[in-house]
């Protein structure tokens, strides 16, 4: 009979069914890698891992879920992007 460890170990390894990133180690990281993958936007990972240190990761999947609601957006990142800027000039401008 196996361990409970090594029996744990094997379930693990099926739910997960990929092998894991192992680039993805923070939750910024794991964030900026969710953003990417939902805007089709592999080419600005950059960017989210940015935004994923600066501002608070709550804020960011609520402003994303805005984004992806809208649908006639054709490049969502940009939307993403200009409401991140929008956010900073309304917060600049407060007293």
């Amino acid at each position: 009979m196996e361990p409970l460890g090594k029996i744990a170990e094997k379930r693990v390894k099926l739910s997960a069914g990929a092998k894991a990133d192992t680039h993805l180690h923070s939750p910024a990281h794991l964030l900026a890698d969710e953003l990417a993958k939902k805007f089709n936007d592999r080419k600005h990972f950059g960017f989210y891992l940015k935004m994923a240190t600066l501002y608070n990761h709550d804020f960011l999947r609520n402003l994303a879920g805005q984004v992806l609601e809208s649908r006639e957006v054709k490049t969502p990142g940009r939307l993403f992007a200009f409401l991140i800027k929008k956010h900073n000039l309304e917060n600049k401008e407060k007293p």
